[in-house]
């Protein structure tokens, strides 16, 4: 490809000089660079050096592919602009807002018109490899805090170790096999089988941000199976019975109305202790508004009888618009009630109880009660059903009276039996007695 000096080259002789490379996998990224650079270069000698550089700042420098000149402003100070055409054709003069000299212009002119071209042959530019830590480190910051709201503190814990196992590794390099080690250090390291698996799914997410940021081809964790979460899921509910024993054992006052509370809304616990009079609570109404959810979605509860008294005191005794629930202590609001509700279930005689099976409770009893499953799903704040049929536990009593009717059922086939062979005893002239 032989041009003389000030021949701007057009799209068609970079297409050109690409179809004559016969390789199948041609690196375009490569291509584009080492064809600017070569015409830079190029342009250059057949100008003269140095000379036509210093002559060029007068006026403009042609690149080839473009051009670069200045413009000095009102206050005196010289601003460079690009001059080239974009992916349909047409012409664009641009500042070249970082540039302070003449390379820094031309490598700028060489950038822009490097991604019109990829842009016009639609092609995906990737960008430099990045490493893993950085990466993880744009996920929360640019995805997990703007989209998961209320839970992306978690994720942020959760990533600190996946950086210190994949340190200094680029994130293209990971393979299913390095996951799949990172399952088993996680094992060793004593952690839940449900822990690990929403590990695994915010590595996944963190590579699908990859993808679409542009700096992976594709996910290591598709070929990544999680463990099974029937064999270990948390199926505890709290039984009526043991309701009773928990409400005589509750020692602060505060726990007993929390728990009452928490049995009749199904709250989170974060929920439950930010919500406050003025902004969460209508008595006209009679709904609880949800403002600050995992999911980022608000939700309004109705209040049942129950909720609607407990409250209605707590508020008449204490009138004002903060926190619904404040520590006495401290005059804030909670933060955990961990061991006031372990102490509790000690003196109950209660076991293996947390709050988040008061959560299951809910659903569970209004499930029994006879409410549909998108109902539930929307008073726990769900964003799927699938998630909202984990917590919706039958009972004991339940699977009883389950398998009691096949007992039933049994009973009226011998009846119908017996009164089948009666019938038959008469017809041929027998008695019966």
């Amino acid at each position: 490809m032989k041009k003389g000096f000030g021949h701007r080259f057009r799209k068609s002789d970079l297409d050109e000089w690409l179809s004559k490379d016969k390789r199948v996998d041609l690196d375009f990224s490569l291509a584009r660079t080492d064809f600017l650079t070569s015409t830079i270069a190029f342009d250059m000698s057949r100008a003269g050096g140095k000379g036509a550089m210093a002559k060029a700042k007068k006026k403009r420098l042609n690149c080839g592919f473009g051009s670069v000149y200045i413009r000095s402003t009102k206050s005196g100070k010289s601003r460079f602009y690009l001059d080239y055409r974009d992916a349909k054709g047409n012409r664009k003069q641009d500042l070249a807002k970082n540039a302070s000299n003449w390379e820094e212009a031309i490598l700028a002119l060489q950038s822009v018109v490097r991604k019109e071209f990829f842009c016009s042959q639609g092609i995906k530019e990737e960008k430099e490899p990045i490493l893993f830590e950085k990466l993880a480190d744009m996920y929360i910051r640019d995805w997990a805090k703007n989209n998961k709201l209320g839970s992306w503190k978690t994720d942020e814990g959760r990533v600190k170790g996946m950086k210190v196992f994949f340190k200094e590794m680029f994130a293209h390099s990971i393979t299913s096999q390095d996951i799949e080690q990172f399952k088993t250090k996680k094992r060793e390291d004593g952690l839940k089988l449900t822990t690990i698996n929403k590990h695994i799914q915010i590595l996944s997410k963190l590579f699908n941000c990859g993808i679409s940021w542009r700096y992976l081809k594709e996910n290591p964790c598709k070929g990544v199976r999680k463990y099974p979460e029937e064999s270990f899921r948390r199926t505890r509910v709290l039984s009526r019975e043991e309701e009773v024993r928990l409400m005589k054992a509750v020692i602060p006052a505060h726990l007993e109305s929390m728990l009452k509370v928490l049995l009749n809304t199904g709250l989170r616990r974060k929920e439950l202790f930010q919500i406050t009079w003025s902004e969460h609570v209508d008595f006209r109404i009679r709904k609880l508004l949800i403002r600050e959810t995992k999911t980022a979605r608000s939700r309004y509860i109705p209040m049942n009888e129950t909720v609607y008294h407990e409250l209605k005191e707590l508020h008449w005794s204490r009138k004002d618009d903060g926190v619904v629930y404040r520590n006495p202590k401290t005059g804030e609001g909670f933060v955990c009630i961990r061991k006031a509700l372990q102490g509790a279930c000690r003196r109950a005689g209660i076991a293996n109880l947390n709050l988040l099976d008061v959560r299951r409770t809910f659903a569970t009893r209004i499930i029994e009660a006879g409410a549909d499953i998108i109902t539930v799903q929307q008073l726990l704040g769900h964003t799927s059903v699938k998630t909202t049929q984990i917590y919706t536990m039958s009972n004991q009593e339940q699977k009883r009276n389950a398998v009691a009717l096949l007992d039933t059922v049994k009973e009226r086939s011998c009846d119908t039996m017996v009164t089948k062979e009666k019938r038959t005893l008469v017809t041929h002239g027998f008695s019966i007695n």
